[in-house]
């Protein structure tokens, strides 16, 4: 049966995987039509200051959930313990993120 699920698991991610690299061939010539030259810059410059935003928010708090839910495997009271704080750690990160990012560039308006 653990078997059948590691390699259920491992096709998952595998079509995963593909599909990160596929989608983004097929959709940014598409978007860069539409948008022309200038309008996909400033959509660029804008994504670029919002993932430094997202990367401050997350923190590398989804590595450190897994680890330590991989930890206490075996312990449910543990595992959803230490799943609650993980999930309540990174609300606070990305709360956090997002008052910044409100007040720097929204606020200014």
């Amino acid at each position: 049966m653990k078997s059948k699920s590691i390699t259920k698991n491992y096709i998952y991610n595998l079509i995963y995987q593909v599909l990160i690299l596929i989608l983004p061939l097929i959709t940014t010539p598409y978007v860069s039509r539409v948008l022309g030259a200038e309008n996909l810059g400033i959509y660029s410059y804008t994504t670029s200051i919002s993932a430094y935003f997202i990367l401050f928010g997350s923190l590398g708090i989804a590595l450190y959930g897994q680890r330590e839910i991989a930890y206490k495997q075996s312990d449910k009271k543990a595992y959803s313990r230490i799943f609650w704080e993980v999930l309540i750690l990174r609300f606070i990160t990305m709360f956090i993120s997002l008052a910044i990012f409100y007040f720097i560039f929204i606020s200014r308006e």
